[in-house]
């Protein structure tokens, strides 16, 4: 294996040939569950050598055979050398190839369409006539194309492809590009589809698939691509029409991108296909973009808005990827986030622009802005661009970093550059490096030339550096000015001087009561700063500041007393934005769970919001409330209930206000606020909502009254009556999961719902139902996620973890990083030392070697949470006291 020189050690293999084409010849036998194949790799010799080194995963490799300079030899079988570990095949050469020359390498072989959702494995779905069967799919990121076909599976080795499935007659076979011949065979009875040639491309994004397949299709209206665009969605028999939404997604973001990057779509076709099985939310395989099903398919009838939401999310984020990622790759592994938070931010820009009412810039800083603050906030963090030495690591950095910081750092960026400058960097940098890998620097040179500032100077402290910074506003004596000064933020307490070096680029955004339009232009890159405020508003009585506005850098404010009452003062009187109220929010809790400030200061700036009426605030406080709760849940039951007695005079009046049933002409966004008021005074204890959450409960799965429920509300319902019933409540939300001719989102609400239960018995059929084969490898998480918000099913599922450890690594064994959600889901509710130390000890015996971050992200929240409480216990106590609870 070749090593790169640099600090990273690259694990490579040695660039003594490189692929320029593939031929692919694939037979999957959907009855055997296994396949069979032939591929020529056409290679160009860069160095004169008497070995190939490739990859391969659980192939048997049956022959190969090298011709090279009008020189032909067969390669013995036998004198092949495997390393499992690597995942590498040796084939030493009678006869060394010469640089220069090109070569052809043909090797056949056969391997097993596993259950794993990794390389070309096999996924069940249910047939036209309720059979039972299997498909065949693929899924390659980031190095499981090694598990289909034998191949230089790196980002930076791209080939052009061509691919020809064996079929049955009467199965649908999709591959990047359109079909360019078929024929059946006379001797076999298959179908032999063949299609043309890919465009030069990273094996990572290969991707075929074989099954009983209906779609429907549209077309684009090719205003900015020059032609109208193919679209289609693939599902199982049935359930096409689920796809509709998803399709009208697709057919307009198209268009956006290509208007937006300046580059016509550069396939003739786009499909996407809904796959049941299927580990990750979406695969962005440049012309057969593939989902997990949930991810795709909404029913109109009966999806909830959130549900529709995410569709377009991730219809969106895939698409970007045919640009970014696709057309300009990554040149390795430490450079995911190019593709991963550039498409997150862009996917997000394009949501906004298809459907303007779901001002979706502000539903980002819940669903994107806070998990990146939250992560990052870890001394178990990484930094965005993160080194990768070896393919074993790749995984563990799908992650909110990768993901939610870097989009975040970009929309940081983009509104400092401003949109218009910003996009043009982008087409400078699409343009220049299509059809080829590029790195950060690239992107950073972009936009450097499209704005006029040296980029990377500021940027590389956000992309190669861990964390952000705490801004502590102090305010001088004369009352003229505040002093600004940054220290990184960690969850856990205060950074020691050895964390604490890194000075950020920091766009302050200053704005006040003074003209609360005008936000300053200031910039801390330094330790400390000092900004002159408006005159007199330091003494007003009235008069505030905020920093951060619109919640745009990176970075949580800490405030004197005096300036956290008198912005409370402008909440309650409505003078203060949106963003910046879920800021507040956001900062506040954040600083009482790191220490910063007292768990009571939060608990009374809550009291600002009781008239708040925006969805994206109530899901910040709901989220920071439930936090304090669950962190809170080993104390005396007196405490708990006075908790909940706080939770339930918060959320209770928004239940009044909102009602059960929907108002004429409501948006998605006050139905979605019903569902968070059901929520949060439902599971709160509010007794006048449970009970109404029962009678609704009972007329829609019993009754079969479909007015009982709002979409959008069934989720609430369904666990709250789950965790105020018993055996009659369960069994029937159970039957709602396994009822197959429901949309999968309504499916899952009701597994979700399961893990609420509070009866041991139960508790554990839930532990044994996850295991079963009626729920998917993927959907396993969502049966577990309220046993870990109970102590007693939260000790109960850990046991459970235990004792299932060995199956559940043999299930996973192809994505150790689920694995890792399974131990944040298992373990990271828990509140004490001694728990984090038992978590610790039992996986200190085993290989955590590709879940190793998320177990010591796990730890780590274990113990600030343990923390938390320990400081914050009396301060906490004597709040409850002074307001008689």
């Amino acid at each position: 294996m070749r090593t790169q020189d640099d600090t990273e050690e690259r694990v490579l293999l040695p660039q003594y040939v490189k692929p320029s084409h593939y031929d692919l010849n694939l037979t999957p036998d959907l009855v055997n569950l296994v396949f069979k194949g032939t591929v020529t790799a056409s290679l160009d010799v860069l160095e004169t050598t008497s070995e190939l080194l490739l990859h391969s995963n659980e192939l048997t490799i049956t022959s190969a055979h090298l011709n090279s300079g009008g020189i032909s030899q067969d390669i013995s079988v036998a004198g092949m050398v495997f390393d499992p570990k690597e995942e590498t095949v040796k084939f030493p050469l009678s006869k060394p190839i010469t640089a220069g020359n090109k070569a052809a390498l043909t090797i056949e072989f056969s391997g097993k369409l596993n259950d794993l959702m990794a390389g070309f494995y096999r996924s069940r779905y249910t047939d036209s006539k309720g059979n039972e069967k299997f498909m065949a799919t693929t899924q390659f990121e980031p190095t499981d194309a090694r598990r289909a076909f034998p191949c230089w599976d790196e980002p930076a080795l791209k080939a052009t492809f061509g691919v020809t499935l064996n079929v049955e007659q009467g199965l649908t076979a999709l591959s990047n590009m359109d079909i360019k011949s078929q024929k059946q065979a006379s001797e076999t009875g298959l179908v032999s589809v063949t299609f043309e040639d890919t465009p030069i491309m990273s094996t990572y994004l290969l991707a075929f698939i074989v099954g009983e397949l209906e779609y429907i299709e549209d077309y684009t209206s090719g205003e900015h691509n020059g032609k109208p665009i193919r679209c289609r969605v693939y599902t199982p028999p049935g359930q096409k029409e689920r796809g509709r939404f998803a399709l009208g997604v697709a057919t307009k973001v198209l268009e956006f991108f290509a208007e937006s990057f300046g580059i016509a779509y550069p396939l003739p076709k786009l499909d996407q296909v809904a796959i049941p099985d299927f580990e990750a939310g979406a695969m962005e395989n440049w012309g057969l973009v593939t989902y997990r099903t949930v991810a795709l398919l909404v029913d109109e009838a009966t999806s909830g808005s959130r549900a529709k939401q995410q569709v377009a999310a991730t219809v969106s984020h895939e698409l970007a990827h045919q640009w970014f990622g696709n057309l300009v790759t990554m040149e390795w592994w430490s450079e995911l986030w190019l593709n991963e938070g550039f498409a997150t931010w862009v996917g997000n820009l394009a949501v906004d622009h298809v459907f303007p009412e779901w001002h979706t810039w502000t539903q980002f800083l819940v669903d994107e802005y806070s998990r990146a603050l939250t992560m990052d906030s870890m001394r178990s963090s990484h930094a965005i661009q993160v080194p990768v030495r070896h393919s074993s690591e790749i995984s563990q950095i799908f992650d909110n970093i990768s993901y939610s910081k870097g989009a975040s750092t970009i929309r940081m960026l983009s509104g400092y550059l401003g949109l218009e400058n910003f996009l043009k960097g982008i087409r400078i940098y699409l343009d220049r490096h299509k059809y080829k890998n590029a790195s950060t620097n690239d992107l950073w040179a972009a936009l450097s030339e499209s704005s006029g500032r040296d980029v990377a100077k500021f940027m590389k402290l956000w992309t190669k550096t861990i964390g952000y910074p705490l801004l502590t506003v102090s305010e001088s004596s004369d009352k003229k000015s505040i002093v600004v000064q940054q220290n990184r933020f960690l969850s856990s307490g205060n950074a020691t001087a050895e964390e604490d070096t890194t000075l950020w680029w920091v766009p302050l955004l200053i704005s006040s009561s003074a003209d609360p339009s005008k936000i300053s232009a200031d910039i801390l890159s330094e330790r400390q700063t000092t900004v002159s405020l408006p005159s007199d508003l330091l003494s007003s009585t009235g008069g505030w500041y905020k920093l951060n506005t619109d919640s745009l850098s990176l970075a949580r404010v800490k405030y004197s007393s005096n300036a956290i009452k008198k912005l409370s003062s402008a909440v309650e009187k409505g003078q203060i934005k949106l963003n910046d109220r879920i800021g507040l929010i956001a900062d506040s809790g954040a600083l009482s769970f790191s220490g910063h400030s007292h768990t009571s200061d939060f608990l009374t700036l809550l009291q600002s919001y009781k008239s708040e009426t925006s969805l994206v605030v109530w899901q910040e406080i709901s989220s920071r409330f439930e936090s304090l709760v669950g962190t809170w849940s080993e104390e005396p039951e007196n405490v708990r209930e006075s908790l909940r007695k706080i939770q339930r005079n918060l959320f209770s009046p928004l239940m009044d206000h909102m009602g059960w049933d929907p108002k004429p002409n409501e948006d998605s966004l006050e139905s979605r606020l019903r569902a968070v008021a059901v929520r949060g005074s439902g599971l709160a204890g509010d007794q006048s909502v449970i009970s109404e959450a029962k009678k609704r409960f009972n007329r829609y799965l019993k009754e079969k009254d479909a007015s009982a429920l709002h979409t959008d509300i069934r989720a609430s319902v369904f666990a709250i009556c789950v965790m105020n019933g018993g055996k009659d409540e369960y069994e029937t939300v159970k039957a709602h999961y396994l009822d197959e001719s429901l949309p999968m989102d309504q499916r899952l609400i009701a597994l979700n719902a399961l893990g609420a239960t509070r009866v041991p018995e139960l508790i554990n059929s839930t532990l044994e139902f996850v295991m079963s084969d009626s729920v998917r490898n993927q959907d396993l998480y969502n049966g577990l996620i309220y046993l870990s918000l109970h102590p007693e099913s939260r000790k109960m599922l850990w046991d459970w973890y235990v004792k299932s450890y060995d199956q559940l690594v043999e299930r996973y064994r192809a994505s150790m990083a689920s694995l890792g959600i399974m131990v944040k889901i298992c373990a990271g509710e828990f509140v004490t030392y001694e728990k984090a130390n038992e978590v610790e000890q039992f996986l200190l015996t085993k290989d955590t070697s590709k879940f190793a971050r998320a177990l010591e992200q796990t730890l780590e929240k274990i113990r600030s949470r343990a923390a938390w409480v320990q400081r914050d216990r009396k301060d906490v106590n004597d709040y409850l006291v002074s307001k008689g609870l």
